[in-house]
């Protein structure tokens, strides 16, 4: 897969972070942890924390792992009652008779633990390189590493299993 460049987010000017490849980015970090409907809630009330704050975005290190965190806290409301496992969509979620395949592949997801399931997605799903998905998820490439390894593993053992 390749991996996605980084360069071209202009990091001169908080509204670059928004406009760029980063909002995508941080939108998929956040539908990988908690689903398609919290997800895409709490990346909505990510951008407008980080419209109001853009221009305090340009100042830090990492934005995008900043904005992840607010995202992250975004989303504690929706899921504060549930499981830990997110509302990943279901073989009742996919209309025209879903491959069996892919219903397995979906429940399995939803077994990892929510930064598993991130890191996953992000570097196999989405091209991500494992540095480009720390920086998205505002953690070392070395956890990032631990993972994707510890989730495909799991991912493995559920397939495998079922």
């Amino acid at each position: 897969m390749p991996t996605r460049d980084t360069s071209t987010i202009d990091r001169s000017d908080g509204a670059g972070l928004l406009l760029g490849t980063g909002c995508d980015d941080l939108r998929a970090a956040l539908v990988a942890c908690y689903g398609v409907e919290v997800g895409t809630e709490a990346w909505a009330d990510t951008m407008v924390v980080a419209w109001e704050r853009r221009a305090d975005l340009e100042h830090m290190e990492n934005p995008l792992g900043y904005l992840f965190r607010v995202g992250q806290s975004k989303a504690r409301p929706h899921v504060r009652w549930q499981k830990r496992r997110s509302s990943l969509p279901t073989g009742d979620h996919l209309g025209g008779g879903p491959d069996a395949s892919m219903v397995e592949l979906l429940d399995a997801l939803a077994e990892l633990r929510p930064v598993q399931r991130a890191a996953v997605l992000l570097v196999t799903a989405h091209g991500f390189s494992y540095r480009h998905a720390a920086d998205v998820l505002g953690v070392t490439e070395t956890a990032i590493t631990n993972h994707v390894h510890r989730g495909l593993a799991c991912l493995r053992r559920v397939l495998d299993a079922g």
